[in-house]
């Protein structure tokens, strides 16, 4: 265990960090940057691993509540709200849990990655943390589906979308059931695996099914955040 001190927007806060755990990313972090979160808010967030956005967001005076579907990270994301003097309400559960009500906002950093299988090996149960499927976005698009249901008509849902997935299906798909207004977009440093299955990756960005780049002989990829609203009408 170890505990690391943060800044998101103006608010700093601590988070523990536990073996097991999603620890906050790059990508977690430039996203957790673009949220706007009121203090008349309630807020859902979904995988929420550390509970970077669940902190944040109860730290601006927000009713919090936090799913994920490892007990472990529920019980983190608690812990560190307490850490940070808020309280954060969890379930343990895939996307909303059991929970029925509309929230005003939802938020969920899911796993949205094309994985190599040889990499999947090596990483075991851990995965789960950055697998988003065939196409790298197969929990977004399910999640894209099943929102609407949890929103009244000013709710925000507030998503990043990865270009290591096939982040234009998702925005096509974003397009067909929301208003979507786009936020920010972020150039991250490509991570280490990707790095190191470089060939693997390179041949879907041909495809134009994902984006990596090479500037000043390193490789990036974007992050963009979108805000989407149910369609008026």
């Amino acid at each position: 265990m170890s505990v690391s001190s943060y800044q998101v927007q103006q608010t700093k806060f601590q988070l523990e960090h536990r073996s097991g755990v999603f620890a906050p990313s790059a990508h977690g972090r430039f996203y957790a940057e673009h949220i706007a979160i009121s203090a008349t808010d309630s807020v859902i967030d979904i995988g929420c691993g550390s509970g970077i956005l669940s902190v944040y967001a109860a730290l601006q005076g927000a009713q919090v509540v936090a799913t994920d579907i490892s007990a472990e990270a529920v019980a983190l994301t608690q812990h560190n709200g307490g850490l940070n003097n808020v309280a954060i309400e969890g379930r343990v559960g895939g996307f909303f849990g059991d929970y029925q009500q509309q929230f005003d906002v939802i938020l969920a950093n899911l796993p949205q990655e094309i994985v190599p299988s040889a990499h999947a090996l090596e990483l075991g149960a851990g995965a789960a943390e950055i697998d988003g499927g065939q196409r790298g976005n197969d929990l977004l698009v399910e999640l894209l589906q099943l929102a609407p249901q949890y929103m009244h008509s000013n709710s925000r849902l507030i998503l990043p979308l990865h270009t290591l997935s096939d982040y234009q299906h998702s925005l096509k798909v974003a397009m067909q059931i929301f208003d979507v207004r786009l936020i920010a977009i972020g150039d991250l440093a490509a991570k280490d695996f990707v790095k190191q299955h470089l060939d693997f990756y390179l041949s879907f960005a041909r495809q134009g099914t994902i984006r990596l780049f090479e500037q000043d002989e390193n490789w990036f990829t974007n992050v963009y955040v979108i805000e989407l609203r149910r369609k008026s009408g």
